[in-house]
């Protein structure tokens, strides 16, 4: 029998109806799943809960003298940028910026004999996982402007943090110490099986009630070092394949000016080599 174009169009368009809303499933169906795999929940650090940050970069703040202006601006723009994951091409240092990449989780310790003073373990001034650039957010499943304050955040938290320690100087440097304290902290250990990266700002000149380089007994010589403190736990300290780069401060005082010389850049390179650490370039901050 011969169906009337009616009928034939009537079935065409139910056939359709079914394609369509078959379309819908299935396309649902997919988008469910592709923004079900894009879900990653953060903890209250902004890292992923599943599978916790890319990397770990810890600076310690050496905050024993005052800084001149000069590396008081170089300190704050710096760190502006490398938080963003950037450094001005009119700087163009050996930063090594994939210490800021997004996942990692950025902690700030401060040399600060206080807290070194207390039984309870060194924690960090702040910390936080490097957030998603808004930049590259995709429009359809992402809010750039949440990003962007995420980002802004970010930021602001660490610049204020080391806006605070710019405002005050302790008088005793005591980097060792914080090196060991940090080391056995347990912010510091938690993602062990994780790349470690560190940045410390500091003139690098120890100066601690247990060993000084400023003491003519003791002094910059790793030899001197070794030989006092071989018994100690200042040569056991270990930071297995730790990347680590020193945001360094020369200071304007004659007699410090003297001791950072080239015996200061050989104890910390042996200091690190021998914590199983790996010693990269220095950056000379300005002023």
């Amino acid at each position: 029998m011969i169906q009337s174009a009616r009928r034939r169009r009537k079935k065409r368009k139910d056939l359709m109806g079914i394609i369509g809303i078959i379309s819908i499933f299935v396309v649902g169906g997919v988008g469910f799943y592709f923004l079900n795999s894009m879900k990653d929940p953060l903890d209250s650090y902004g890292c992923s809960i599943k599978n916790g940050p890319n990397e770990v970069t810890t600076i310690i703040f050496d905050k024993s003298e005052t800084y001149t202006n000069d590396q008081v601006t170089d300190i704050k723009s710096s760190f502006k940028s490398w938080l963003s994951g950037n450094e001005p091409a009119i700087k163009n240092r050996p930063i090594n910026l994939d210490q800021f990449a997004v996942g990692n989780l950025i902690q700030l310790y401060v040399t600060d004999q206080s807290s070194l003073d207390i039984a309870e373990g060194l924690t960090p001034v702040a910390q936080q996982c490097v957030p998603k650039d808004f930049v590259d957010a995709n429009i359809y499943f992402e809010n750039p402007a949440f990003l962007e304050k995420r980002q802004n955040q970010f930021i602001s938290k660490f610049n204020d943090a080391i806006d605070s320690l710019l405002d005050e100087s302790e008088g005793k440097s005591p980097i060792l110490e914080t090196l060991i304290r940090v080391s056995n902290s347990e912010s510091f250990q938690m993602h062990s099986d994780k790349p470690r990266n560190m940045i410390i700002v500091s003139d690098m000149l120890q100066n601690s009630d247990k060993y000084s380089h400023y003491r003519s007994n003791q002094g910059t010589s790793w030899e001197v070092f070794e030989d006092q403190m071989s018994d100690t736990v200042y040569v056991k300290v270990r930071f297995n394949n730790l990347k680590v780069q020193i945001f360094y401060a020369t200071r304007l005082n004659p007699g410090d000016r003297k001791l950072q010389n080239q015996d200061l850049v050989d104890f910390w390179s042996n200091f690190f080599r021998n914590s199983k650490a790996e010693m990269k370039e220095w950056i000379t901050m300005d002023g």
